[in-house]
């Protein structure tokens, strides 16, 4: 087997190669490749599908360069040094908006990146000393005591999306605590059981806020709804709608969403769109489908983000519906679709929340799931790109860590509408690799 294993020339071979063919698609499709440099590109654009795989292979290439060029032992050693450092600098930087302290096109003093972010200096200079080794922002004479600091364009990325920088919140900021006492939640409450405790109130995140000292709260809605006080409660909320703006945007979701189900096909229909956030799907399929009207459900603190958002010309057929989709549906329509929700929630959670759905299903009802392709099951395919697996992989941790929940393999989401009532019948299941996303259809013979 040994003769089979990487090695570095083996490897490096394999990056040129790699690199050779991503260069050269980018050049011939005049797709401009992102620098280090403050006014790069963020990101490319309109790969097609088969040159995404060959950037992904490219990323699981380079990863395997870097093990071995450290060796088992330093490779560990190094991630470990630097791991918790590296997500506890770009929180604070994102969390006291460093960004805007330094202008696109200039710089700045540590002493006005200090007054700014209103940080003593010195604890300001160590953040971004080590931020620059990540290549975000760098100083204009590297080293010199008079150096000043300016964007790259991983900073100016930030500086210029705020979707990003709520991604960076949500993740790191909500999420990453509670992942930290992972280990301690599963010693506690599933250690010697055949499978992950089911209850919420014995998940990692709930272990995390027990005491109290960052609030008593019994899972992560509570935190995003109640968190903060007078003006800024509920401001984790807000930044929650933002980050899911920006990852259907970042997936191309607006695309899966158009694409999911015959909408012309199905006529003057309503859709509902439960826990649909401010709306932006809705928006979306209210400017392609004019036969349709929808109704966005989500919880009361969305509503003010929702209404300042809806474009005055589709009030009329859009509207907003304070529900939690735990309790009874309310609303009786053709339609009822759920992005990207039942995963954040254990299997008899996801059970319950279809199974609130039954008073309002006339037969015929149609309920879409759009759900991240988390895990791939070895029916489903050859095997995907490490660097996509992980993709997967580090959204199932963090669901395990805030819900006791999981990303499911595809056929998974047919059990769930099984075990929530024997009479949705699965019409179709969609699952992509390459836009990360599974849509599965069912339809209610009640």
């Amino acid at each position: 087997m040994a003769d089979t294993q990487p090695t570095l020339n083996g490897i490096a071979a394999k990056i040129a190669e790699l690199s050779e063919t991503f260069t050269k698609y980018l050049n011939e499709n005049n797709v401009p490749a992102p620098t280090f440099v403050a006014d790069s590109p963020t990101s490319y654009v309109n790969l097609s599908p088969e040159i995404f795989m060959v950037r992904q292979k490219l990323l699981d290439a380079v990863n395997d360069m870097w093990y071995l060029t450290q060796g088992p032992s330093e490779s560990i050693f190094n991630y470990v040094h630097t791991a918790m450092p590296d997500a506890a600098a770009l929180n604070t930087l994102n969390y006291f908006d460093f960004w805007s302290a330094v202008p696109i096109d200039g710089s700045a003093s540590y002493a006005d990146i200090a007054k700014h972010t209103s940080l003593p200096e010195d604890v300001v200079r160590r953040i971004l000393q080590h931020a620059i080794t990540l290549r975000i922002f760098s100083e204009t004479e590297p080293g010199k005591p008079s150096s000043r600091v300016q964007h790259t364009s991983r900073s100016g990325a930030l500086a210029r999306s705020s979707g990003l920088r709520a991604l960076v919140s949500t993740i790191l900021d909500d999420a990453g605590p509670p992942m930290m006492v992972m280990n301690e939640a599963l010693q506690r409450y599933s250690r010697g059981k055949t499978e992950l405790t089911q209850e919420m109130n014995e998940s990692s995140f709930a272990l995390f806020h027990s005491s109290g000292i960052y609030g008593k709260y019994n899972n992560s809605w509570e935190l995003l709804e109640n968190d903060g006080a007078g003006e800024k409660k509920g401001w984790r909320a807000k930044n929650f709608v933002e980050f899911m703006r920006y990852v259907k945007e970042i997936f191309h979701l607006e695309e899966i969403v158009l694409q999911s189900h015959d909408w012309k096909a199905a006529g003057d229909v309503t859709v509902v769109d439960v826990g649909g956030s401010a709306g932006h799907d809705a928006v979306v399929l209210a400017r392609h489908f004019p036969n349709l009207s929808i109704i966005v459900q989500d919880l009361p603190k969305v509503r003010p983000v929702f209404e300042a958002d809806l474009p005055p010309d589709f009030k009329s057929r859009i509207s907003f519906v304070e529900h939690d989709f735990f309790q009874p549906q309310p609303v009786e329509a053709d339609i009822y679709i759920f992005k990207m929700i039942l995963h954040d929630w254990p299997d008899h959670e996801a059970a319950r929340i279809l199974r609130a759905l039954i008073p309002a299903l006339k037969p015929g009802a149609r309920v879409i799931l759009f759900e991240y392709m988390g895990k791939q099951d070895a029916t489903e395919g050859p095997p995907l790109p490490r660097s996509i697996q992980q993709m997967g992989t580090a959204t199932d941790l963090r669901l395990m860590a805030l819900f006791n929940g999981k990303e499911r393999p595809v056929d998974a989401w047919k059990n769930i509408f099984h075990a929530a009532d024997e009479r949705f019948e699965i019409a179709s299941v969609k699952a992509n690799p390459e836009t990360f996303f599974t849509v599965v259809e069912a339809v209610w013979r009640g």
